[in-house]
């Protein structure tokens, strides 16, 4: 956490030449089925996509397959929200103590 500020310089570098060329950043994960592999990356998108209209916690998937090749479906909702992702932290971090907890 201490080094992260280092790339403070970088990001806001790479998010103005975004904005110049009329983009926004988005951190997008990658689900790649064929080549079983997934990755989490920083990715440009034009501000009339649908990633770009993100707001707040909405959540939206790009389904690309043989059938949605050239238009991938897009499925967008509200996301969980902050009291039910904390909720759902909290629940893990108990289930998480239950384990470590050496039998009495």
């Amino acid at each position: 956490m201490e080094k992260l500020p280092q790339y403070d310089g970088d990001l806001a570098k790479e998010r103005l030449e975004a904005e110049n060329s009329g983009e926004v950043l988005r951190y997008v994960g990658v689900v790649d089925t064929v080549n079983q592999k997934g990755t989490v990356e920083l990715r440009r998108y034009k501000k009339d996509h649908p990633f770009a209209q993100m707001a707040g916690s909405d959540n939206i998937i790009a389904f690309t397959t043989t059938r949605y090749k050239d238009h991938p479906l897009i499925v967008r909702g509200p996301g969980a929200g902050a009291q039910v992702t904390a909720g759902g932290i909290f629940s893990d971090m108990l289930r998480l103590a239950s384990y470590l907890v050496a039998p009495s």
